[in-house]
């Protein structure tokens, strides 16, 4: 968490604040075993004790199935702030860069500072834990991890308009933090040098241009063979005293460019990006590698912002090295269209993305092409009238989804489509303080050898009594569902939910909700099913 200084000594030293529940519960099910206990029971508290505006919260369970006491600040840390100087504490996660020092999560320390236009940051600490290899693992094992020490430093100059940064990341697994070295995991230790770029310019008040660039040094194993002064590393031997260089190491880049323009009502941005294969920084924990694309953004605004228009295209293709059997090419567009006035919207968007595959090292089977577009197109259309006292709106909502297979060869067994339709409407009676909803679902996909329709109505009231103090609600649904044009059953659903504010601390929560499913064949069991709970709350 970040602390200004000046706003840290305003609070109080000590407060302890939180809250407690009781709450206990009903289960009754026929013609399915249960799917819960018949009678349950739960006492919960998160009290948080604060220390000059820093929060140390806990957290204790009591049940019938668990009981535990939790402190979940075992990752803590803080980043108090004066002026331009900023302090890292404890457990941060600090970004310098996309592709160097980009969101890992380290115990360490560091410092920012930013007097003028200089634009100085150094942080250390730690990157891994230790973690032994579980000699026989199970579900819930950690993944082995050597110890790992980093460091990064970012020097720049300027403003966030405009600024050019470098960046350093070196980081190193401790090889003899582990008693054992990891077998079944195959993990060796590794060590690690980023070195980056990031700038950005903002030309005329009104074109924005943006640059990260790096190379990444990654030794994947130091036990690995070293390099000789002759061969195909013969190259790269002037980096052996920056870090350990043998037949493991790898020399990657990344980057990416914009350049935008923002004008009256309008905006255009080209963006560029390129990921080498299996481009790593120990500074962040996953990258899109194998990637150049290629990607162009607008929008503009027309009749005083009422209408709004905003698309995308872009190219997207792996294989940068040429050494895969086969490129995958993907174009991906988007355009959406919007209008809205005081009482009427709708909301218009069109996407698609399509896949296809080219030679690489080897020619392309055409029976296992890979050729496809996803067609998808929204809507959604409200309109709003009555009065303040008696406000009301219908809302209408669709999406169709197409998937289309190009290889003639495989759509037979690929092709999908689907339909989604929803109608709803709200009424409110303010003066009385209740509120009405209804609506009708409609689904339906087609695939390979069936078609599955789901439609039904819902209907909902609240009111509120007492001044607000006490809330009740209630909802009823029902869903029927038809395989092929045959009859699958049905589910009818309601439930009943009440609330009562006791004092400006303490709250009464009771709910009730049934379920009726119906089945037209004895594969699938027809059941009921009630459920009962109760819940009371302290807030101090």
């Amino acid at each position: 968490m970040g602390q200004d200084l000046n706003e840290l000594i305003k609070q109080k030293p000590f407060a302890i604040q939180g809250t407690f529940g009781i709450g206990m519960g009903n289960y009754f099910s026929s013609g399915i075993a249960p799917r819960a206990r018949s009678f349950s029971y739960l006492f919960n508290g998160m009290p948080s004790l604060s220390v000059y505006g820093v929060n140390f919260p806990f957290s204790v369970v009591v049940s019938d199935q668990q009981r535990s006491f939790r402190q979940p600040f075992n990752q803590y840390g803080m980043s108090p702030r004066y002026k331009w100087i900023t302090l890292h504490a404890g457990w941060r996660n600090i970004e310098f860069s996309p592709f160097t020092l980009s969101g890992i999560n380290f115990l360490g320390g560091g410092v920012e500072l930013n007097p003028g236009k200089l634009r100085f940051g150094l942080i250390y600490g730690r990157f891994n834990k230790a973690i032994e290899e579980e000699i026989q693992p199970l579900a819930f094992a950690q993944t082995p991890a050597y110890k790992r020490m980093g460091y990064s430093v970012k020097l720049g100059a300027g403003t966030e308009a405009n600024h050019f940064d470098f960046i350093l990341v070196k980081a190193k697994d401790d090889s003899t933090s582990l008693k054992t070295r990891p077998i079944l995991s195959g993990i060796s230790p590794a060590e690690n040098v980023v070195v980056g770029i990031a700038s950005r310019w903002t030309l005329f008040k009104r074109i924005l241009l943006d640059l990260e660039a790096s190379g990444s040094l990654y030794t994947r194993d130091l036990y690995a063979d070293t390099i000789g002064s002759k061969g195909e590393f013969k190259k790269v031997n002037f980096l052996k005293g920056l870090m350990a260089i043998n037949t493991s190491t790898q020399l990657l880049s990344a980057g990416q460019a914009s350049i935008g323009y923002r004008g009256t009502g309008y905006s255009l941005k080209l963006q560029y990006r390129r990921v080498d294969p299996d481009y790593k920084s120990m500074g962040a924990y996953y990258f899109e590698t194998d990637v150049e694309n290629y990607t162009i953004n607008g929008d503009v605004s027309i009749l005083k912002n009422k209408i709004r228009l905003n698309g995308s295209l872009g190219f997207q293709h792996d294989n940068i090295l040429k050494d895969k059997l086969a490129t995958s090419n993907k174009n991906i567009g988007s355009l959406g269209i919007s209008y809205n006035l005081i009482r009427f919207g709708i909301d218009l968007r069109y996407s698609n993305y399509g896949l296809t595959q080219s030679r690489g090292i080897n020619p392309i089977i055409d029976t296992i092409r890979i050729a496809r577009t996803n067609h998808n197109l929204s809507i959604v259309t409200r309109y709003g009238f009555g009065n303040a006292s008696i406000p009301q709106s219908l809302v209408l909502t669709g999406n169709l989804q197409s998937l289309v297979d190009l290889n003639r060869k495989t759509a037979g067994q690929t092709e999908t489509n689907s339909k989604t339709g929803n109608l709803s409407y709200q009424l409110a009676l303010t003066k009385l303080a209740i509120s009405f909803n209804a609506g009708f679902n409609y689904a339906v996909s087609d695939l390979l050898t069936m078609k599955s329709e789901i439609y039904g109505p819902t209907i909902g009231i609240d009111k509120q009594f007492l001044k607000g103090k006490a809330l009740l609600n209630t909802a009823l649904s029902y869903q029927q569902q038809k395989n092929n044009h045959i009859d699958a059953g049905n589910i009818f659903s309601g439930n009943v939910n009440g609330s009562y504010r006791i004092s400006k601390r303490d709250a009464l929560n009771l709910s009730l909700s049934y379920l009726k499913s119906n089945s037209p064949d004895n594969l699938t069991p027809t059941f009921d099913e009630t459920r009962t709970n109760l819940n009371i709350t302290h807030r101090f």
